[in-house]
Formats: C-alpha cells, structure tokens, sequence
C-alpha cells in the first residue's frame, strides 16, 4: 500500500484510524471464536477460516479506496483553491492599477489647480 499524506505541511502519514481497526479485528476475531466454537468439524472450520480470510481482504481494500477517494477530492480541492486564489490576484491587481492611475489623474488635477 502506497503512503498518503493526509497534511502537506504537518508530513504525516495517512493512517487507518486505530479505532475503526481495534472495532473491526474485535468483530472478525469474535465471529472467527464463535464460529470455531460452534463448528467443530475441520471442513467447516476451513471454510470459516476461508470466509474471515475474505473479510479481511474486503475490508482492507474497501478502506484503501476510501483512502484513494479522499485523496483524489483533496486534489480537487487543491486546485480549485489555487484557481481561486490566481482568481483574486488578478482582481487585486486590477483594482491596485485603477487606483495608481485614477491617483495620477487627481495628484494631476491638482497641479492645475
């Protein structure tokens, strides 16, 4: 699995909430112990072994696309910030360049007074 960044500027690695993890290895290991329990034969002992096995792999993928999906949002996200801002540094810009010039016209009506 590859590292994501949940923060740019903090570096740290993005991680499966320990608690989420904790409540979720609590409920297979639970399902596994009661399963075992109740199934005292090898062949269906296999099977639930098997079928956990399936869980766990489900889970892990589900959670990593959910990881791929809040990274490909703070992408867009990012780059509709940055549009924004370049946005409103024109603006600025804009409104500095009519200030400098309606300045000169005044300072100029000024002088001729």
């Amino acid at each position: 699995m590859k590292k994501n960044k949940i923060n740019s500027q903090t570096g740290d690695d993005f991680r499966v909430n320990p608690v989420i993890a904790a409540v979720a290895g609590a409920v297979v290991g639970a399902g596994i112990a009661v399963a075992g329990v109740a199934l005292s034969d090898e062949k269906n002992r296999k099977k639930v072994i098997k079928i956990a096995s399936d869980m766990k792999d489900n889970l892990a993928a589900y959670v990593e696309k959910k990881q791929n999906q809040a990274e490909i949002k703070k992408e867009e996200l990012g780059e509709k910030i940055s549009t924004g801002k370049k946005n409103v540094s024109k603006v600025v810009k804009s409104a500095k360049k009519s200030l400098h010039k309606t300045t000169k016209e005044v300072n100029n009506a000024l002088k001729s007074i």
